[in-house]
């Protein structure tokens, strides 16, 4: 396995020299949001090959705060380290700079309406725009990036501080935007601590998938904001000794050698390296409930060929490389017929994984979305053992 591994590491490697064009880009993309009533930019980084992977679809994290460059740019860098360049995702780093003409700023969009004099004498006029900020996520940046790129159904959220706080708050409020929530050092105790409240008191009931929750902290509450640690004291309870729901898995990181600001880089890493390795094949496994016709016609090298299909799901085998045969349409062409759940990954094989395909446009698995399209054609270009 690691000798395959190191394998497909050298392959993707001098891939991306031959085709040179094809290295990891950053976009800067403007959206005239008209939720927020302003212009707002977003940056996104797709990875290594992205233009020339053509058959393949990625999963997406969304950044928050990425006015502040280095939390989009840290999150970008360090998934090929964790994942041994194995997986590849979109990032998307949402902005929330101050706009000094309408005199507005970054906690407009991330805490929602104060209620109490204390918070709305700490935070003023700014604070209150969270709803509408929430509604540009769902309504106008997430439909952005799915209609522009090749987007999966599985997405991640990540913040810090207050935008750590509205991660969570947008769980509260619509669960089924995200699959993932990751809030590093989120403030819980404002307005009385309204959002502990709202977690704690959440319908938890309605879960019915897979969702991933992971809240930390560093040293807050100890020598400074003495009113985070009870918040957070009555929300890490909750989840350590009430919650009863499957479906949630909820993942608590302390860094109390760390302060507020450093522990992103400590607890940003923690949290996905559990992420990897306890909620990522658990989530691929999620396929349609609906089955597709598809078609999926493949080009060969060699006319003797016999070639398989195998993939991610029954009617491909469960990743059997000798399970279903496909048939021979021409000299060089291999066809198979089959109804197929989305999103299908799968490879095509001569019968084991020794003799598994390179195929033009993917570095790894080929995925479609059969309900986009029914016929789908491919072109073998190599076998490993060749």
């Amino acid at each position: 396995m690691m000798k395959k591994i190191i394998y497909t590491i050298l392959i993707t490697f001098c891939t991306s020299i031959i085709f040179g064009q094809n290295i990891a880009k950053v976009e800067n993309v403007k959206i005239q949001s008209q939720a927020l009533n302003q212009e707002r930019e977003i940056l996104i980084y797709t990875p290594v090959g992205y233009d020339w992977r053509v058959n393949e679809y990625f999963n997406v994290i969304y950044v928050f705060d990425c006015q502040s460059r280095e939390f989009f740019d840290y999150t970008s860098s360090m998934i090929s380290f964790l994942t041994d360049n194995a997986k590849s995702f979109i990032i998307v780093g949402i902005t929330s700079p101050y706009n000094e003409k309408l005199d507005y700023a970054r906690n407009n969009d991330l805490l929602p309406v104060l209620e109490t004099k204390k918070s709305i004498n700490r935070y003023g006029k700014y604070s209150g725009n969270a709803d509408n900020f929430f509604d540009f996520v769902g309504t106008e940046v997430i439909p952005y990036v799915d209609s522009t790129y090749r987007t999966l159904n599985k997405r991640v959220s990540i913040g810090h501080s207050l935008s750590a706080s509205f991660v969570l708050y947008s769980f509260t409020k619509n669960p089924d935007l995200f699959d993932n929530y990751i809030a590093i050092s989120p403030n819980l105790a404002y307005d009385n601590d309204k959002l502990a409240n709202q977690i704690v008191n959440f319908d938890y009931s309605k879960i019915n998938r897979p969702i991933f929750l992971y809240l930390s902290n560093a040293n807050e509450g100890i020598d400074y904001w003495q009113e985070w640690k009870p918040a957070r004291d009555k929300v890490y309870s909750f989840f350590n000794y009430t919650l009863e729901n499957k479906n949630i898995k909820v993942k608590i990181g302390e860094f109390p050698e760390n302060n507020h600001w450093n522990t992103f880089p400590p607890s940003l890493s923690k949290s996905l390296e559990f992420y990897f390795k306890e909620i990522y094949n658990i989530q691929e496994k999620q396929l349609s409930k609906k089955e597709y016709d598809v078609t999926i016609k493949v080009k060969v090298l060699n006319k003797k060929e016999s070639i398989y299909i195998t993939g991610n799901q029954d009617n491909l085998g469960n990743w059997n490389p000798k399970e279903i045969k496909m048939n021979k349409i021409s000299d060089l062409e291999r066809e198979v017929k089959i109804k197929l759940k989305s999103p299908a990954q799968f490879k095509f094989t001569r019968g084991n994984w020794d003799t598994e395909a390179e195929v033009i446009g993917t570095y790894g698995n080929i995925t479609i979305k059969p309900e986009k399209q029914s016929k789908f054609e491919f072109e073998i270009e190599n076998y490993f053992d060749k």
